[in-house]
Protein backbone atom coordinates (compact mmCIF):
# COMPACT_ATOMS: atom_id res chain seq x y z
CA UNK A 1 0.00 0.00 0.00
CA UNK A 2 1.40 3.56 -1.12
CA UNK A 3 2.37 5.06 2.23
CA UNK A 4 0.50 8.47 2.08
CA UNK A 5 -2.62 6.04 2.22
CA UNK A 6 -1.43 4.56 5.65
CA UNK A 7 -3.29 5.74 8.64
CA UNK A 8 -0.43 5.31 10.98
CA UNK A 9 3.59 5.82 10.07
CA UNK A 10 6.27 3.20 11.06
CA UNK A 11 7.61 4.26 14.57
CA UNK A 12 4.16 5.57 15.54
CA UNK A 13 2.69 4.67 19.06
CA UNK A 14 -1.42 3.88 18.48
CA UNK A 15 -3.45 4.72 21.85
CA UNK A 16 -0.11 5.08 24.06
CA UNK A 17 0.59 1.38 23.57
CA UNK A 18 1.04 -0.12 20.01
CA UNK A 19 4.14 0.83 18.82
CA UNK A 20 3.67 0.39 14.75
CA UNK A 21 6.46 -1.66 13.21
CA UNK A 22 6.08 -2.43 9.71
CA UNK A 23 2.96 -2.96 7.36
CA UNK A 24 1.99 -6.85 6.57
CA UNK A 25 -0.44 -6.14 3.75
CA UNK A 26 -3.50 -3.75 2.47
CA UNK A 27 -6.62 -4.01 0.39
CA UNK A 28 -9.07 -1.54 -0.98
CA UNK A 29 -10.71 -0.89 2.56
CA UNK A 30 -8.48 -1.45 5.27
CA UNK A 31 -4.42 -2.46 5.91
CA UNK A 32 -2.64 -4.49 8.44
CA UNK A 33 0.37 -3.17 10.34
CA UNK A 34 2.62 -5.38 12.54
CA UNK A 35 3.11 -3.68 16.32
CA UNK A 36 4.69 -4.54 19.48
CA UNK A 37 2.55 -3.92 22.87
CA UNK A 38 4.42 -1.98 24.63
CA UNK A 39 3.38 -2.91 28.33
CA UNK A 40 3.29 -6.80 27.64
CA UNK A 41 6.23 -6.41 25.27
CA UNK A 42 4.36 -8.99 23.15
CA UNK A 43 3.83 -8.83 18.73
CA UNK A 44 0.21 -7.92 17.70
CA UNK A 45 -1.23 -7.03 14.66
CA UNK A 46 -3.35 -3.90 13.90
CA UNK A 47 -6.15 -3.39 11.05
CA UNK A 48 -7.49 -0.11 10.51
CA UNK A 49 -9.93 1.12 7.82
CA UNK A 50 -8.37 3.45 5.57
CA UNK A 51 -9.61 6.99 4.67
CA UNK A 52 -11.72 6.81 1.79
CA UNK A 53 -13.61 3.31 3.38
CA UNK A 54 -14.09 5.06 6.66
CA UNK A 55 -16.33 7.25 4.57
CA UNK A 56 -19.06 5.17 4.58
CA UNK A 57 -21.37 4.18 7.19
CA UNK A 58 -22.02 0.64 5.79
CA UNK A 59 -18.33 -0.52 6.12
CA UNK A 60 -17.80 0.92 9.52
CA UNK A 61 -20.71 -0.89 10.36
CA UNK A 62 -19.10 -4.01 8.90
CA UNK A 63 -15.84 -3.72 10.97
CA UNK A 64 -17.29 -3.32 14.24
CA UNK A 65 -19.45 -6.37 13.66
CA UNK A 66 -15.94 -8.13 12.55
CA UNK A 67 -14.56 -7.26 15.83
CA UNK A 68 -17.84 -8.44 17.54
CA UNK A 69 -18.36 -11.72 15.79
CA UNK A 70 -14.84 -12.58 16.53
CA UNK A 71 -14.77 -12.02 20.19
CA UNK A 72 -17.34 -14.21 20.73
CA UNK A 73 -15.21 -17.23 19.41
CA UNK A 74 -12.71 -18.47 21.65
CA UNK A 75 -11.29 -21.27 19.65
CA UNK A 76 -7.60 -21.82 18.85
CA UNK A 77 -8.42 -22.01 15.09
CA UNK A 78 -9.73 -18.03 14.65
CA UNK A 79 -7.41 -15.20 15.24
CA UNK A 80 -8.27 -13.57 18.28
CA UNK A 81 -9.44 -9.69 18.77
CA UNK A 82 -7.32 -8.58 21.78
CA UNK A 83 -8.59 -4.88 21.54
CA UNK A 84 -10.74 -2.05 19.71
CA UNK A 85 -10.33 2.05 19.11
CA UNK A 86 -10.84 4.74 17.56
CA UNK A 87 -7.76 7.17 16.05
CA UNK A 88 -7.70 10.53 16.43
CA UNK A 89 -8.57 11.28 13.18
CA UNK A 90 -12.01 8.73 13.68
CA UNK A 91 -10.79 6.04 11.98
CA UNK A 92 -11.36 2.76 13.57
CA UNK A 93 -8.81 0.12 14.33
CA UNK A 94 -8.92 -3.41 15.64
CA UNK A 95 -6.08 -5.41 17.38
CA UNK A 96 -5.53 -8.95 17.11
CA UNK A 97 -2.52 -11.70 17.81
CA UNK A 98 0.19 -11.73 15.69
CA UNK A 99 0.43 -14.33 13.74
CA UNK A 100 3.65 -15.75 11.86
CA UNK A 101 3.10 -17.82 8.59
CA UNK A 102 1.59 -17.26 5.33
CA UNK A 103 -2.32 -17.68 4.02
CA UNK A 104 -3.52 -20.21 2.12
CA UNK A 105 -3.51 -18.76 -1.02
CA UNK A 106 -0.24 -17.61 -0.76
CA UNK A 107 0.37 -21.61 -0.63
CA UNK A 108 -1.49 -22.97 -3.62
CA UNK A 109 0.08 -20.11 -5.52
CA UNK A 110 3.66 -21.16 -4.71
CA UNK A 111 3.34 -25.25 -4.66
CA UNK A 112 0.32 -25.45 -6.79
CA UNK A 113 -1.76 -28.75 -6.02
CA UNK A 114 -1.16 -30.22 -2.35
CA UNK A 115 -1.64 -33.25 -0.57
CA UNK A 116 -4.32 -34.78 0.24
CA UNK A 117 -3.42 -35.22 3.76
CA UNK A 118 -2.39 -32.03 4.60
CA UNK A 119 -5.29 -30.04 2.66
CA UNK A 120 -7.79 -32.17 4.40
CA UNK A 121 -6.20 -31.48 7.82
CA UNK A 122 -7.00 -28.10 7.21
CA UNK A 123 -10.28 -28.20 6.61
CA UNK A 124 -10.91 -30.02 9.87
CA UNK A 125 -9.42 -27.00 11.32
CA UNK A 126 -11.19 -24.82 9.54
CA UNK A 127 -14.42 -26.73 10.37
CA UNK A 128 -13.34 -26.70 14.04
CA UNK A 129 -13.52 -22.43 13.64
CA UNK A 130 -16.49 -22.53 11.61
CA UNK A 131 -18.62 -25.24 14.14
CA UNK A 132 -18.00 -22.36 17.35
CA UNK A 133 -19.39 -19.47 14.33
CA UNK A 134 -22.36 -21.48 13.43
CA UNK A 135 -23.20 -22.64 17.03
CA UNK A 136 -23.38 -18.68 18.01
CA UNK A 137 -25.48 -18.24 14.98
CA UNK A 138 -22.43 -16.35 12.79
CA UNK A 139 -22.13 -16.95 9.24
CA UNK A 140 -19.11 -16.33 7.53
CA UNK A 141 -19.88 -15.84 4.52
CA UNK A 142 -16.12 -15.42 2.64
CA UNK A 143 -14.66 -18.22 3.08
CA UNK A 144 -11.98 -18.49 0.28
CA UNK A 145 -8.10 -19.75 1.02
CA UNK A 146 -6.97 -15.79 1.43
CA UNK A 147 -8.59 -16.36 4.50
CA UNK A 148 -7.28 -19.48 5.68
CA UNK A 149 -4.00 -18.14 7.70
CA UNK A 150 -1.41 -20.86 8.45
CA UNK A 151 0.27 -19.83 10.93
CA UNK A 152 3.54 -21.54 12.49
CA UNK A 153 3.49 -22.19 16.52
CA UNK A 154 6.36 -22.37 18.36
CA UNK A 155 7.29 -26.24 17.73
CA UNK A 156 7.05 -25.38 13.61
CA UNK A 157 3.63 -27.22 13.41
CA UNK A 158 1.13 -25.74 11.18
CA UNK A 159 -2.03 -24.43 12.42
CA UNK A 160 -5.14 -23.10 10.25
CA UNK A 161 -6.31 -19.51 12.20
CA UNK A 162 -9.82 -18.69 9.93
CA UNK A 163 -9.75 -14.70 9.25
CA UNK A 164 -12.13 -11.82 8.53
CA UNK A 165 -15.59 -11.93 10.06
CA UNK A 166 -16.12 -8.57 8.06
CA UNK A 167 -19.27 -9.99 5.75
CA UNK A 168 -20.79 -12.20 8.62
CA UNK A 169 -23.85 -12.59 9.21
CA UNK A 170 -24.66 -12.53 12.83
CA UNK A 171 -27.98 -12.42 15.07
CA UNK A 172 -26.82 -9.68 17.18
CA UNK A 173 -26.04 -6.13 15.93
CA UNK A 174 -26.71 -6.64 12.45
CA UNK A 175 -27.31 -2.79 10.54
CA UNK A 176 -30.18 -3.14 8.21
CA UNK A 177 -28.67 -1.37 5.29
CA UNK A 178 -25.62 -3.25 5.11
CA UNK A 179 -27.25 -6.02 3.21
CA UNK A 180 -27.29 -3.97 -0.04
CA UNK A 181 -23.38 -3.56 0.42
CA UNK A 182 -23.08 -7.08 1.55
CA UNK A 183 -24.41 -9.00 -1.89
CA UNK A 184 -21.64 -7.21 -3.72
CA UNK A 185 -18.70 -8.03 -0.92
CA UNK A 186 -16.85 -10.94 -0.78
CA UNK A 187 -15.40 -13.20 -3.26
CA UNK A 188 -17.97 -14.35 -5.73
CA UNK A 189 -15.35 -17.59 -7.05
CA UNK A 190 -15.98 -18.87 -3.37
CA UNK A 191 -20.13 -17.72 -3.19
CA UNK A 192 -22.51 -20.14 -3.14
CA UNK A 193 -25.85 -20.03 -5.37
CA UNK A 194 -27.90 -18.88 -2.99
CA UNK A 195 -25.47 -16.25 -2.04
CA UNK A 196 -24.99 -14.75 -5.06
CA UNK A 197 -29.37 -14.60 -5.41
CA UNK A 198 -29.42 -13.31 -1.28
CA UNK A 199 -26.86 -12.90 1.06
CA UNK A 200 -29.45 -12.51 3.48
CA UNK A 201 -30.75 -15.57 2.64
CA UNK A 202 -28.02 -17.85 3.85
CA UNK A 203 -27.30 -20.05 6.26
CA UNK A 204 -24.23 -22.70 7.49
CA UNK A 205 -24.48 -24.70 4.58
CA UNK A 206 -23.31 -21.91 2.35
CA UNK A 207 -19.97 -21.81 3.89
CA UNK A 208 -20.32 -25.45 3.60
CA UNK A 209 -20.12 -24.66 -0.26
CA UNK A 210 -17.20 -22.26 0.16
CA UNK A 211 -14.90 -24.82 1.72
CA UNK A 212 -15.91 -27.68 -0.76
CA UNK A 213 -14.45 -25.15 -3.34
CA UNK A 214 -11.16 -24.09 -1.57
CA UNK A 215 -11.09 -27.96 -1.01
CA UNK A 216 -10.74 -28.43 -4.78
CA UNK A 217 -8.84 -25.50 -5.80
CA UNK A 218 -6.16 -26.98 -3.21
CA UNK A 219 -6.24 -30.18 -4.43
CA UNK A 220 -6.67 -29.85 -8.40
CA UNK A 221 -4.75 -26.28 -8.29
CA UNK A 222 -7.21 -23.93 -10.02
CA UNK A 223 -11.46 -23.35 -8.49
CA UNK A 224 -14.33 -25.14 -9.96
CA UNK A 225 -15.58 -22.06 -10.97
CA UNK A 226 -13.44 -19.83 -12.50
CA UNK A 227 -13.94 -17.99 -15.65
CA UNK A 228 -12.42 -14.38 -17.16
CA UNK A 229 -15.39 -12.22 -15.75
CA UNK A 230 -17.69 -11.54 -12.84
CA UNK A 231 -20.99 -12.49 -15.08
CA UNK A 232 -19.43 -15.87 -16.42
CA UNK A 233 -18.68 -16.80 -12.97
CA UNK A 234 -21.93 -16.06 -11.89
CA UNK A 235 -23.01 -18.39 -14.58
CA UNK A 236 -21.31 -21.18 -14.40
CA UNK A 237 -21.91 -21.16 -10.10
CA UNK A 238 -25.61 -21.18 -10.99
CA UNK A 239 -26.47 -23.28 -13.94
CA UNK A 240 -22.99 -25.33 -14.36
CA UNK A 241 -22.31 -28.78 -12.51
CA UNK A 242 -18.49 -28.42 -10.93
CA UNK A 243 -15.68 -30.43 -12.99
CA UNK A 244 -15.23 -34.14 -11.53
CA UNK A 245 -12.23 -33.75 -9.21
CA UNK A 246 -10.90 -37.14 -10.70
CA UNK A 247 -10.72 -35.05 -13.61
CA UNK A 248 -7.51 -33.64 -12.47
CA UNK A 249 -6.13 -35.72 -9.97
CA UNK A 250 -7.19 -39.13 -10.98
CA UNK A 251 -5.36 -40.92 -8.51
CA UNK A 252 -7.27 -39.52 -5.14
CA UNK A 253 -10.06 -41.98 -3.87
CA UNK A 254 -13.33 -41.45 -5.38
CA UNK A 255 -14.48 -41.23 -2.00
CA UNK A 256 -12.95 -37.39 -1.93
CA UNK A 257 -14.28 -36.44 -5.29
CA UNK A 258 -17.80 -37.81 -3.90
CA UNK A 259 -16.98 -35.34 -0.91
CA UNK A 260 -16.20 -32.51 -3.29
CA UNK A 261 -19.11 -33.02 -5.10
CA UNK A 262 -21.53 -33.25 -2.07
CA UNK A 263 -19.99 -29.96 -0.84
CA UNK A 264 -21.06 -28.03 -4.35
CA UNK A 265 -24.59 -29.53 -5.00
CA UNK A 266 -26.46 -26.49 -5.97
CA UNK A 267 -29.70 -27.40 -3.74
CA UNK A 268 -28.04 -26.26 -0.35
CA UNK A 269 -30.66 -29.51 0.80
CA UNK A 270 -28.28 -32.17 -1.02
CA UNK A 271 -24.76 -30.85 1.10
CA UNK A 272 -24.00 -32.03 4.30
CA UNK A 273 -25.94 -30.72 6.44
CA UNK A 274 -23.27 -28.84 9.01
CA UNK A 275 -19.39 -28.85 9.18
CA UNK A 276 -19.75 -31.95 11.74
CA UNK A 277 -20.87 -34.11 8.84
CA UNK A 278 -18.10 -32.67 6.32
CA UNK A 279 -15.91 -33.38 9.16
CA UNK A 280 -16.62 -37.02 9.39
CA UNK A 281 -16.58 -37.39 6.23
CA UNK A 282 -13.10 -36.10 6.05
CA UNK A 283 -11.38 -37.39 8.93
CA UNK A 284 -10.48 -41.08 7.49
CA UNK A 285 -8.07 -39.12 5.77
CA UNK A 286 -6.48 -37.50 8.34
CA UNK A 287 -4.43 -38.77 11.19
CA UNK A 288 -6.20 -38.29 14.66
CA UNK A 289 -8.80 -37.17 12.84
CA UNK A 290 -11.84 -38.36 14.95
CA UNK A 291 -10.86 -36.55 17.80
CA UNK A 292 -11.74 -33.19 15.73
CA UNK A 293 -14.97 -34.90 14.55
CA UNK A 294 -15.71 -35.19 18.29
CA UNK A 295 -14.60 -31.69 19.20
CA UNK A 296 -16.72 -30.54 16.28
CA UNK A 297 -20.01 -32.35 17.30
CA UNK A 298 -19.25 -31.45 21.16
CA UNK A 299 -19.50 -27.75 20.01
CA UNK A 300 -22.39 -28.25 17.50
CA UNK A 301 -24.17 -29.45 20.62
CA UNK A 302 -24.25 -32.99 19.11
CA UNK A 303 -24.67 -35.99 22.09
CA UNK A 304 -22.48 -38.12 19.72
CA UNK A 305 -20.21 -37.80 16.61
CA UNK A 306 -21.86 -38.59 13.34
CA UNK A 307 -20.45 -41.59 11.74
CA UNK A 308 -17.78 -41.60 8.89
CA UNK A 309 -19.15 -40.84 5.66
CA UNK A 310 -16.31 -40.95 3.11
CA UNK A 311 -17.95 -43.54 1.20
CA UNK A 312 -21.53 -41.73 0.97
CA UNK A 313 -22.65 -41.51 -2.31
CA UNK A 314 -22.34 -37.20 -3.11
CA UNK A 315 -25.72 -36.49 -5.14
CA UNK A 316 -25.01 -35.91 -8.57
CA UNK A 317 -26.19 -31.99 -9.58
CA UNK A 318 -27.08 -31.15 -12.43
CA UNK A 319 -28.34 -27.99 -13.77
CA UNK A 320 -32.32 -27.44 -13.92
CA UNK A 321 -35.11 -24.75 -12.06
CA UNK A 322 -35.50 -23.82 -8.75
CA UNK A 323 -35.42 -21.25 -6.23
CA UNK A 324 -31.17 -20.46 -6.65
CA UNK A 325 -31.61 -19.03 -10.01
CA UNK A 326 -32.24 -21.65 -12.31
CA UNK A 327 -30.55 -24.94 -10.17
CA UNK A 328 -32.00 -27.65 -9.17
CA UNK A 329 -30.27 -31.07 -7.40
CA UNK A 330 -31.32 -33.95 -9.90
CA UNK A 331 -31.69 -37.31 -8.37
CA UNK A 332 -28.41 -39.64 -8.23
CA UNK A 333 -27.34 -41.19 -11.04
CA UNK A 334 -26.94 -44.97 -10.87
CA UNK A 335 -25.02 -47.22 -12.77
CA UNK A 336 -26.49 -49.67 -15.22
CA UNK A 337 -24.03 -52.69 -14.74
CA UNK A 338 -26.00 -53.77 -11.58
CA UNK A 339 -29.17 -54.19 -13.81
CA UNK A 340 -27.71 -55.90 -16.71
CA UNK A 341 -26.34 -58.61 -14.39
CA UNK A 342 -29.83 -58.96 -12.84
CA UNK A 343 -30.97 -58.89 -16.20
CA UNK A 344 -28.43 -61.74 -17.26
CA UNK A 345 -29.21 -64.01 -14.47
CA UNK A 346 -33.51 -63.92 -14.80
CA UNK A 347 -33.15 -64.66 -18.30
CA UNK A 348 -30.70 -67.78 -17.74
CA UNK A 349 -32.80 -68.73 -14.62
CA UNK A 350 -36.10 -68.47 -16.81
CA UNK A 351 -34.39 -70.61 -19.51
CA UNK A 352 -33.00 -73.58 -17.53
CA UNK A 353 -36.49 -73.85 -15.80
CA UNK A 354 -37.79 -73.63 -19.18
CA UNK A 355 -35.57 -76.66 -20.37
CA UNK A 356 -36.62 -78.48 -17.13
CA UNK A 357 -40.22 -78.46 -18.23
CA UNK A 358 -39.70 -79.68 -21.87
CA UNK A 359 -37.98 -82.49 -20.38
CA UNK A 360 -40.22 -83.26 -18.18
CA UNK A 361 -43.61 -83.28 -21.14
CA UNK A 362 -41.26 -85.53 -23.05
CA UNK A 363 -40.93 -87.74 -20.55
CA UNK A 364 -44.89 -88.24 -19.65
CA UNK A 365 -45.99 -88.52 -23.46
CA UNK A 366 -47.13 -92.01 -24.70
CA UNK A 367 -45.41 -94.23 -26.60
CA UNK A 368 -47.37 -96.99 -29.20
CA UNK A 369 -45.87 -100.28 -28.59
CA UNK A 370 -44.64 -101.71 -31.67
CA UNK A 371 -44.14 -105.53 -32.68
CA UNK A 372 -41.23 -106.26 -34.66
CA UNK A 373 -40.41 -109.34 -36.75
CA UNK A 374 -36.61 -109.59 -37.24
CA UNK A 375 -35.79 -112.02 -40.18
CA UNK A 376 -32.40 -112.86 -39.93
CA UNK A 377 -30.60 -113.34 -43.25
CA UNK A 378 -31.11 -116.17 -45.93
CA UNK A 379 -29.35 -117.20 -48.90
CA UNK A 380 -30.71 -117.21 -51.55
CA UNK A 381 -28.98 -118.92 -55.09
CA UNK A 382 -30.66 -116.24 -57.94
CA UNK A 383 -31.05 -118.36 -60.55
CA UNK A 384 -33.17 -117.30 -63.60
CA UNK A 385 -36.10 -116.65 -61.41
CA UNK A 386 -39.68 -118.28 -62.44
CA UNK A 387 -42.66 -115.89 -62.63
CA UNK A 388 -43.74 -114.87 -59.32
CA UNK A 389 -46.90 -114.90 -58.68
CA UNK A 390 -48.24 -113.80 -55.36
CA UNK A 391 -51.16 -114.98 -53.54
CA UNK A 392 -53.44 -113.41 -51.32
CA UNK A 393 -52.50 -113.32 -47.30
CA UNK A 394 -54.21 -116.16 -45.58
CA UNK A 395 -56.55 -115.17 -43.28
CA UNK A 396 -54.69 -114.66 -39.76
CA UNK A 397 -56.26 -116.45 -36.75
CA UNK A 398 -59.18 -115.02 -34.80
CA UNK A 399 -56.59 -114.07 -32.01
CA UNK A 400 -54.30 -112.67 -34.39
CA UNK A 401 -56.73 -110.45 -36.17
CA UNK A 402 -57.48 -109.03 -32.82
CA UNK A 403 -54.02 -108.41 -32.06
CA UNK A 404 -53.82 -106.62 -35.22
CA UNK A 405 -56.57 -103.95 -34.32
CA UNK A 406 -54.90 -103.26 -30.90
CA UNK A 407 -51.09 -102.73 -32.27
CA UNK A 408 -49.95 -102.41 -35.58
CA UNK A 409 -46.89 -104.88 -36.61
CA UNK A 410 -43.87 -104.10 -38.78
CA UNK A 411 -42.06 -106.70 -40.50
CA UNK A 412 -38.06 -106.12 -41.19
CA UNK A 413 -36.55 -107.79 -43.69
CA UNK A 414 -32.99 -107.15 -44.73
CA UNK A 415 -31.41 -107.58 -47.76
CA UNK A 416 -30.51 -111.02 -48.92
CA UNK A 417 -27.17 -112.09 -49.94
CA UNK A 418 -27.11 -113.30 -53.17
CA UNK A 419 -24.69 -116.38 -53.36
CA UNK A 420 -23.34 -118.51 -56.41
CA UNK A 421 -22.97 -116.94 -60.10
CA UNK A 422 -25.29 -114.07 -59.29
CA UNK A 423 -23.49 -112.64 -56.33
CA UNK A 424 -23.09 -109.62 -58.20
CA UNK A 425 -26.52 -109.15 -58.84
CA UNK A 426 -29.11 -107.81 -56.66
CA UNK A 427 -31.38 -109.54 -54.85
CA UNK A 428 -34.47 -110.37 -56.70
CA UNK A 429 -37.12 -109.59 -53.60
CA UNK A 430 -37.00 -106.77 -51.52
CA UNK A 431 -40.17 -107.38 -48.63
CA UNK A 432 -39.60 -104.14 -46.55
CA UNK A 433 -37.76 -101.54 -46.13
CA UNK A 434 -35.72 -101.11 -43.04
CA UNK A 435 -37.91 -98.50 -41.82
CA UNK A 436 -40.81 -99.78 -39.92
CA UNK A 437 -44.12 -99.32 -41.70
CA UNK A 438 -47.61 -99.98 -39.43
CA UNK A 439 -49.91 -102.22 -41.07
CA UNK A 440 -53.59 -101.15 -41.03
CA UNK A 441 -56.11 -103.28 -39.31
CA UNK A 442 -57.88 -105.58 -41.19
CA UNK A 443 -61.59 -106.01 -41.18
CA UNK A 444 -62.68 -109.30 -39.64
CA UNK A 445 -63.36 -111.88 -42.85
CA UNK A 446 -66.45 -113.65 -43.56
CA UNK A 447 -65.56 -117.37 -42.00
CA UNK A 448 -63.80 -119.61 -44.95
CA UNK A 449 -62.58 -122.82 -44.49
CA UNK A 450 -58.72 -122.24 -42.99
CA UNK A 451 -56.21 -122.80 -45.46
CA UNK A 452 -52.75 -124.23 -44.93
CA UNK A 453 -50.99 -121.50 -43.05
CA UNK A 454 -48.11 -119.39 -45.44
CA UNK A 455 -44.36 -120.22 -45.19
CA UNK A 456 -43.72 -117.06 -42.54
CA UNK A 457 -40.55 -116.09 -44.63
CA UNK A 458 -41.91 -115.88 -47.69
CA UNK A 459 -45.08 -114.60 -46.88
CA UNK A 460 -46.97 -116.15 -49.27
CA UNK A 461 -44.49 -116.23 -52.27
CA UNK A 462 -45.18 -119.49 -54.06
Amino acid sequence: MPEEKAPVAQGEVVAGKYRVDRVLGSGGMGIVVAATQLELDRPVAIKFLVAEAAKAPEIVARFGREARAVAKIQGEHVARVLDVGVLENGLPYMVMEYLDGADLAQRIAREGRLPLPEMARYVLEACEALAEAHAAGIIHRDLKPANLFLARRPDRTTIVKLLDFGISKSPVGAAGGITSTQAIMGSPVYMSPEQLVSAKHVDARSDIWSLGVVLHEALAGTPPFNAESMPQIVTRILHTSAPPLSDSRPELPPAVGAIVERCLAKDPAARFGDVAELASALAPFVEDGARSVERIARVLGRNEAPPPQAALLAPSIRPGADAWGGTQAQLPRRSAGPWIVAAVIGACAVLGIAAVVVRTVRRREPTTPVAAIVVPSVSVALQDPPPVKLAPPADPPAESASSAASAPTAVVVPHAKPTGAHAGRPTAVSLAASTPTTAAPTPTPTPTPTPEPADPLHMGIK
